[in-house]
């Protein structure tokens, strides 16, 4: 059985659901009291001897945290 160690880093963002839509927000928009969801986005890095596998069927793209939000329709829900 093969462990990692990772190495868990900084904050780089929070992101906040204010409801049960699927759009997410960099901040809690002011009408809402209790959010339903907040999602930390960590810096991490690769080990040294560990490989990043991405399976054919997908594409790995570089995209810098600005671009993401509010462009599902480029990204999808998920990560935008």
């Amino acid at each position: 059985d093969h462990t990692v160690n990772w190495q868990i880093g900084e904050l780089v963002s929070t992101w906040w659901r204010p409801n049960f839509e699927t759009v997410m927000y960099p901040y809690i928009p002011p009408q809402v009291a209790k959010p339903k969801e907040c999602r930390k986005i960590f810096l991490t890095q690769l080990p040294p001897t560990g490989i990043l596998g991405v399976p054919k069927n997908l594409k790995l793209l570089a995209v810098p945290l600005f671009e993401l939000y509010d462009n599902a329709h480029r990204y999808g829900p998920v990560i935008a």
